[in-house]
């Protein structure tokens, strides 16, 4: 529970820093690298509105759960966190409308550009990863992931090209929750590069134990997030369209 936790929370945390990192570049850098940096927020910001606001309830009920029934008496903050955590994900914007906007006009921008320097921003991590041998690994995950992605986007943007938005978007919450868990299975990869390259120069600016949690932290996130993404890929192109209107009496059920 505590490693969920953490996997959570600091994967949420590094998510909103690197936001802010593409928003201030956004605002400074100059000509094509301005317009990328801005891109690459535009892509981000519905991500980091929904991830933290709907798996933060859930690092929080896990906090619930160690306490045991005393966690929900007012002895104990975890029960305020948990009701003021309820909010999150409907003042920013609520997460159905989040998963639309991602889906419906973030994958399309500039005819996909910010989805295809996101995917660059990946290769270089993955890349960086396969130089260390004990990453490795997760970096050939990481890099089915990416592919699972675009199975996902070849399956529904047929749709989206023929002006079906119905059936492009009746799962966007869906590709919401995979999308989110690869993207921040990307910000642990890249802690984990960060760490690994630490312990190795004996960086003595933190504990060693600090950049050893961040990489046990992520192998956690790796084996027991990065997974659930088969099951969204496994309903986002399923045959059975059970929540659109039905072909054959026109209702809704």
């Amino acid at each position: 529970m505590l490693l969920l936790q953490k996997a959570i929370n600091e994967g949420s945390l590094s998510l909103l820093i690197e936001c802010s990192k593409h928003a201030d570049l956004a605002h400074n850098a100059d000509g094509e690298r301005k317009q990328n940096h801005h891109l690459l927020l535009e892509l981000l910001t519905p991500v980091a509105k929904t991830y933290p606001s709907e798996m933060g309830r859930v690092a929080v009920n896990n906090g619930l759960q160690i306490l045991g029934g005393y966690g929900f008496c007012m002895d104990f903050p975890l029960q305020q966190y948990l009701r003021d955590m309820r909010i999150m994900s409907i003042y920013e914007g609520t997460t159905g409308i989040q998963s639309l906007d991602l889906l419906g006009r973030k994958i399309p921008l500039e005819n996909g550009k910010a989805l295809q320097l996101l995917t660059e921003d990946m290769k270089k991590t993955i890349s960086q990863a396969k130089n260390h041998e004990t990453l490795s690994p997760f970096a050939d995950i990481l890099a089915g992931k990416m592919g699972e992605i675009q199975q996902a986007l070849g399956y529904l943007m047929p749709y989206a090209m023929k002006g079906d938005f119905e059936n492009y978007l009746a799962d966007a919450t869906i590709f919401m929750e995979m999308a989110s868990t690869i993207i921040i299975g990307h910000q642990w990869l890249k802690m984990a590069n960060e760490a690994t390259k630490k312990l190795s120069e004996n960086n003595k600016k933190f504990e060693k134990s600090f950049y050893e949690s961040k990489i046990y932290t992520m192998k956690f996130y790796y084996k027991y997030e990065m997974p659930k993404t088969k099951a969204h890929l496994e309903t986002l192109t399923s045959s059975e369209k059970l929540t659109i209107t039905d072909e054959t009496n026109n209702l809704y059920f």
